[in-house]
């Protein structure tokens, strides 16, 4: 499955730097892909104010690895943490 990956970046009240991909099925949107990252961000945030979207923009087009691709048909998206991220999964 091909997906479009959304580079995404966020920043703690101490200021750190979080760092997340946002991956859609071909024909998505940086609109959609924003609202997955605010929902994400509400799921690894202490508090609704903890963590702050910087950022959420188109990349690329990569050929999905078998979790990513089995989430995205069964959710209509994936998030993959990178980097201060915490994994909620």
């Amino acid at each position: 499955m091909e997906i479009e990956v959304y580079d995404t970046y966020a920043t703690s009240e101490k200021g750190i730097k979080i760092h997340f991909d946002v991956m859609l099925p071909i024909g998505g949107n940086e609109g959609n892909a924003s609202s997955y990252a605010q929902d994400f961000i509400k799921i690894i945030a202490e508090s609704t104010d903890s963590v702050k979207l910087d950022s959420c923009k188109f990349c690329h087009t990569e050929e999905a690895k078998t979790n990513v691709s089995e989430k995205v048909e069964k959710d209509g998206y994936c998030i993959v943490p990178i980097e201060n991220c915490p994994n909620p999964y």
